[in-house]
């Protein structure tokens, strides 16, 4: 018998690829991992997963503030 599920075809790179996989562990919403930069993922998750992927970059992103950014340019 098929069965035929419905997803989305997740692009990314092997980096986010990862981090999705992290993810999978606990949600499993995985259906495919295709190759090193693509994942086919259901598609009931996806916003889920944006939500967590954002989450996620953004506690591992760095940004300079105003005054942080006016010293560096004092320095030079």
């Amino acid at each position: 018998m098929v069965k035929a599920v419905k997803g989305v075809l997740l692009e990314c790179d092997p980096t986010v690829k990862q981090i999705v996989l992290n993810l999978n562990e606990s949600g499993n919403f995985v259906i495919e991992d295709l190759d090193e930069t693509h994942l086919f993922v259901e598609a009931t998750c996806v916003q889920e997963l944006q939500y967590e992927l954002d989450r996620i970059l953004d506690e591992n992103s760095y940004t300079i503030s105003t005054e942080e950014r006016d010293s560096r340019k004092n320095e030079r």
